[in-house]
């Protein structure tokens, strides 16, 4: 800038409107990943207008957004040119996306969690160093750590935590209490009050609270713009989860819900009576995360829209349906018998027609029929035993 030129923008704008094209700025939406070398935004350029510009709005690009790191940025071997050029002294919110060991700690590792002498305390698989070192950031206000991808570790770290928590001195005593669907909060009172560190699988957990949001908009029929919601969902967030927990969501609104989806139904029940009542739902919470992560793991996306498909059929499938009997399957009006886990229960067959399609495999129900006209059995099966 030529010197005989003032900057009006610095001499004559107050400070506070200045503050205010900064926020305007330097705001996004996305969490922010730090480099060494790429320019990145051109919204970040006004840091490089001059000294005075660059003081002034670097605090509040801090403030303003979730800044990406990993694990691998506090290890202690790792070379500061592999770090992400955080300003420790400025950084408010991280979220921590990859929460493994180091490529040099991890030569350390000599497998089912335990670790060799060399490796930093930060990449102990304890995870004690890990969430020290966030401790010590002076301006820090909340760490969200990512473990969808290290369920392992995070696991290992979660069992450490409750078994050795009563162990440690009173000044250092930590817990994970679970907040919500695969989301854990780090409390202890070696923890500062104005710091929250939240463990989460962000992909489930958002997933979650998206469809939960929607409330009684939707039905076993889905919602307005399924498929245009599920394939954004599918780009933004993972393109695995969103069917699976779809059909989660969808199985709730139909009467076979607690056939379906037996240990699910329990549990989430479970964790709304514990809410009614006022109560911690921790617990509940807890084993509504394992049985929902367990059935994740069971079906592929595939099976899961396939399944949810055959669910509506099954229930578009009525005495008045336009269908032809190919396509209706059979017609049952006897008893219904369901077996889960060897439990046998009866419901008699009331004067309205049920229509089964033929063949139907609904979660880890199946639909069968000895004959034309005759009774239908529900039997429960694992999924590594055959359907009957």
């Amino acid at each position: 800038m030529d010197e005989e030129t003032p900057c009006y923008f610095l001499t004559r704008l107050p400070g506070e409107l200045r503050a205010l094209i900064y926020e305007h700025v330097l705001a996004f939406e996305r969490p922010l990943k730090l480099r060494q070398v790429v320019a990145g935004s051109p919204n970040t350029g006004i840091l490089r207008a001059n000294r005075q510009v660059h003081n002034e709005a670097l605090p509040l690009l801090y403030d303003l957004n979730n800044i990406m790191v990993t694990r691998n940025d506090f290890c202690h071997y790792t070379d500061y040119d592999l770090q992400t050029p955080l300003r420790r002294d400025q950084v408010r919110h991280l979220l921590v996306k990859n929460f493994s060991q180091s490529i040099k700690c991890s030569s350390y590792s000599g497998g089912n969690h335990m670790y060799l002498a060399g490796c930093c305390e930060v990449c102990q698989p304890t995870a004690v160093g890990f969430i020290n070192a966030l401790s010590e950031l002076p301006r820090l206000q909340s760490v969200v750590v990512d473990y969808h991808f290290h369920q392992s570790e995070f696991g290992y770290m979660k069992d450490v935590i409750k078994r050795n928590g009563m162990l440690e001195p009173l000044r250092r005593n930590r817990s994970l209490q679970c907040t919500g669907l695969g989301q854990w909060r780090l409390q202890g009172t070696s923890i500062s009050d104005k710091l929250s560190i939240t463990f989460a699988d962000v992909a489930l957990n958002t997933l979650w609270t998206i469809f939960s949001s929607f409330g009684n908009q939707l039905s076993i029929y889905g919602i307005p713009n399924e498929p245009q919601i599920l394939e954004g969902l599918r780009e933004d967030i993972n393109r695995d989860l969103p069917d699976k927990l779809f059909f989660i969501h969808c199985a709730r609104k139909c009467v076979l819900w607690p056939v379906v989806f037996e240990k699910i139904a329990e549990t989430w029940k479970a964790v709304d009576d514990a809410k009614a009542e006022g109560r911690d739902a921790s617990e509940e919470l807890e084993a509504l995360t394992n049985e929902v992560l367990r059935f994740c793991r069971r079906h592929t996306a595939e099976d899961a829209r396939m399944q949810l498909q055959l669910l509506r059929l099954r229930v578009r499938c009525q005495i008045n349906d336009p269908l032809s009997k190919s396509q209706r399957g059979y017609l049952v009006r006897t008893s219904v018998k369901v077996k889960r886990l060897g439990k046998v229960i009866q419901k008699r067959g009331s004067a309205k027609f049920q229509v089964y399609p033929a063949g139907i495999t609904l979660g880890r129900t199946c639909v069968d029929h000895s004959q034309h006209g005759a009774s239908c059995k529900l039997v429960y099966s694992p999924k590594q035993e055959s359907y009957h």
